[in-house]
């Protein structure tokens, strides 16, 4: 297995908050809006004008808060985003899909993998509502995702810790594991030996706010890692 070089992604839920992040030495971020609705898709003028603040903004597809199974009109909407944001030129998106036993929906993720074309993937935390993640795993390397954002099926992934660890060791670099939710600069290092582990997910909210302070501590803990 080869390791690579530890990154960080910044989750931000209005441009504002963005052209902070921006400012820092990230690697990627993720654009949402409505965090009170656990992020939904951004507005197609806000992710145009977030290009011109960092090269790798990532914009959720989701189109509606809630459970994880869309119907067709919804997934049209999916499939009218992602084809935006491949043609602005995004270097990836952010989604995912489940059936109604909360099973990876093979057949919907791997229509919308392949409207993708060659912008990168991320299945977001919709699988932590999956009871097998290793099979879930397993789908996700097969349908071509480059990455899995998870807690470890908890809130916070201070309390998933020994299923991240595990599954990421089990994948074994066919596939990222992302550790997120309350990720912050006191609790990454939870992580720091397990070098399966290499990219790192955070809203870096503090009291509600994007806190620059956190971003750059955190920007210092990987770079320690």
């Amino acid at each position: 297995m080869i390791f690579l070089k530890k990154k960080l992604e910044i989750c931000v839920f209005n441009l504002n908050d963005c052209i902070t992040a921006s400012k820092y030495n990230i690697d990627r971020i993720e654009f949402c809006k409505e965090r009170s609705l656990g992020g939904i898709s951004p507005k197609k003028d806000d992710i145009k004008k977030a290009l011109n603040y960092h090269e790798n903004i990532f914009p959720i597809i989701r189109p509606r808060k809630g459970n994880f199974i869309y119907n067709n009109e919804e997934l049209g909407e999916m499939v009218d985003l992602i084809e935006y944001c491949k043609k602005i030129g995004c270097k990836g998106v952010v989604f995912g899909v489940l059936n109604n036993k909360n099973q990876i929906d093979k057949e919907k993720c791997k229509m919308l993998k392949e409207k993708c074309g060659g912008m990168s993937t991320t299945f977001h935390k919709a699988f932590d509502e999956i009871k097998n993640i290793y099979k879930a795993a397993d789908d996700l390397i097969k349908l071509g995702f480059d990455r899995i954002l998870t807690s470890g099926k908890k809130d916070k992934v201070i309390d998933g810790v020994d299923e991240i660890n595990n599954l990421a060791k089990y994948c074994n670099g066919k596939i990222s594991i992302m550790p997120g939710g309350n990720l912050r600069s006191d609790n990454i290092n939870l992580f720091s030996k397990n070098e399966a582990i290499y990219e790192f997910h955070s809203s870096c909210i503090i009291n509600n706010n994007l806190n620059e302070n956190e971003i750059e501590k955190l920007i210092d803990r990987i770079g320690n890692i």
